[in-house]
């Protein structure tokens, strides 16, 4: 059965706590976009003002981050030298980590400092990004998530359709390298994304603004 992920991207800790409450119980695994206002214009938790202090205080075991024991928490690092903040994200019991080809040229050491802490780890495209930069990762990952949308760290961008072929040439390579797709996922993409290869769709806006979650989640699974 196709995986759907409900995605968040947190203003701040609040938002985490709100969105994650609604999910609890119906969704297995959920994902946080941390968008460092560098590597892409947003900027969210935990990189706004003092909201370092938080994730410190996490880092200390003075807090929990929310849901933590109740869901499994992937984190999207829409940051540049995401190497600096994976140690920090590791403590506080973040289980998956997604790593942006382009944010980097340490991709080889983040994947190994995720590997030997036992966790889950994928590599993130974009839809104007060469397929073939991920030959060197492609037996290391666990996973590889396309986006949909060279426009990253927003909610509600459109689908580029040329990714359905970079999924497809993907899936015809390697068909047993799980895909995941995030921006552009609803009710009119996810057939399409299905059909190309995607096991696992990313979605925010049609999740969260939908007046059921459950049914949401179970539509777009039976796309």
């Amino acid at each position: 059965m196709i995986e759907i992920i409900p995605a968040v991207i947190p203003n701040n800790l609040n938002m985490i706590r709100e969105k994650f409450s609604q999910v609890v119980g119906i969704a297995n695994k959920v994902q946080i976009d941390i968008v460092d206002g560098v590597f892409a214009p947003t900027t969210t938790w935990p990189f706004g003002k003092g909201q370092g202090d938080e994730l410190l205080q996490m880092v200390r075991g003075e807090e929990k981050f929310p849901f933590v024991d109740e869901l499994f928490i992937e984190v999207d690092m829409l940051i540049l030298h995401p190497i600096e903040t994976i140690p920090d994200l590791l403590t506080i019991g973040i289980k998956s980590f997604v790593v942006h080809i382009d944010s980097t040229d340490h991709v080889k050491e983040c994947i190994e400092t995720i590997k030997n802490a036992g966790r889950r780890v994928g590599i993130a495209l974009k839809p104007s990004i060469d397929l073939e930069l991920l030959q060197p990762y492609i037996l290391e990952v666990d996973f590889v998530q396309f986006m949909g949308n060279d426009r990253v760290g927003y909610n509600g961008v459109q689908l580029d359709e040329k990714v359905l072929e970079k999924i497809k040439t993907l899936h015809e390579s390697h068909p047993s390298v799980p895909i995941q797709v995030d921006i552009g996922v609803n009710f009119d993409t996810a057939h399409s994304l299905i059909e190309a290869g995607a096991t696992s769709l990313i979605s925010g806006s049609a999740i969260w603004n939908s007046e059921n979650i459950s049914d949401a989640i179970i539509k777009l699974q039976n796309s």
